[in-house]
């Protein structure tokens, strides 16, 4: 029977419960699926899923593929905006963002994006470790930010964030990489957009020392690096990373979270990167 269908009295039957399937049980659904396929090849892949925090799960294909922010918004995409690359930044269009001493032993790159509640919570149990790892001269990290989960969660906060952390990144990698925790520690849940708030953006900037400037606050508030963070989101996909967060150091994937999908001690990371540098 339809939706449309008609009851014997005439009047249209009701969809039942079980044909409401809400676009978070859709998700569940196909989380579920590809996790399975994750267990067959021995590869977790993870990155902020609709549904509760942490659990294990995947969203691949059209959601990591396909486009990462409202076709019919310009403005949210940024191709209405002439593009204006961070200082600091390397690589074409800056689409990298460096932190450390550029002679520092190894290299990490980071895979993000900071609508993710897994890089969310792998940033507040290892980022200590990072920038440890970053002071002592065994590491120096790369960026490279997704945005994806915008087409996956509907909205426009993971675009409008890089956009601020553009900004960031121009004032100085250290107001980068200090924003970024900011950010993560304050990150809404998956149900919410409010990083789409410039407001929001630049207020929860006064938690970064000398990051609340004239100048910073009218680059988030007008958006100026929102091209640069398109350029940024759509040169992800072609790393051939298959979700977020992921971490490799020179090349080599170190693990970041378990097979239950939680972050792994600041010990064992430590440990994997140091032998990871030296091998």
């Amino acid at each position: 029977m339809s939706d449309n269908s008609m009851n014997p009295r005439g009047s249209a039957t009701s969809p039942k419960p079980t044909q409401r399937a809400t676009a978070k049980q859709k998700a569940a659904a196909l989380r579920e699926a590809e996790a399975a396929r994750a267990r067959r090849r021995r590869t977790l892949l993870t990155v902020g899923a609709i549904g509760t925090a942490l659990a294990v799960g995947v969203l691949v294909g059209t959601q990591l593929t396909g486009r990462t922010a409202d076709a019919d918004d310009s403005a949210a995409s940024g191709s209405a905006r002439p593009l204006v690359v961070p200082a600091n930044t390397s690589g074409e269009d800056g689409v990298v963002v460096p932190y450390g001493d550029k002679n520092a032993k190894g290299t990490l790159t980071v895979y993000a994006d900071m609508r993710c509640p897994y890089c969310a919570a792998v940033e507040k149990q290892l980022g200590p470790a990072v920038s440890e790892l970053v002071a002592d001269g065994t590491i120096k990290v790369e960026y490279r930010m997704a945005a994806f989960l915008d087409g996956a969660l509907g909205g426009k906060g993971s675009h409008t964030a890089l956009a601020a952390l553009g900004a960031a990144a121009n004032e100085s990698p250290r107001k980068f990489f200090e924003y970024q925790h900011v950010l993560y520690a304050n990150q809404p849940s998956e149900e919410e957009d409010s990083f789409a708030s410039t407001a929001k953006l630049v207020d929860l900037a006064k938690k970064v020392p000398g990051l609340n400037s004239a100048q910073f606050n009218k680059a988030v508030k007008e958006k100026t690096y929102l091209p640069w963070a398109q350029k940024t989101a759509d040169k992800f996909h072609e790393y051939g990373i298959s979700g977020t967060p992921t971490f490799m150091v020179d090349g080599k994937r170190v693990t970041v979270l378990d097979d239950e999908g939680r972050p792994v001690s600041k010990r064992a990371f430590v440990d994997e990167v140091r032998k990871t540098v030296k091998g």
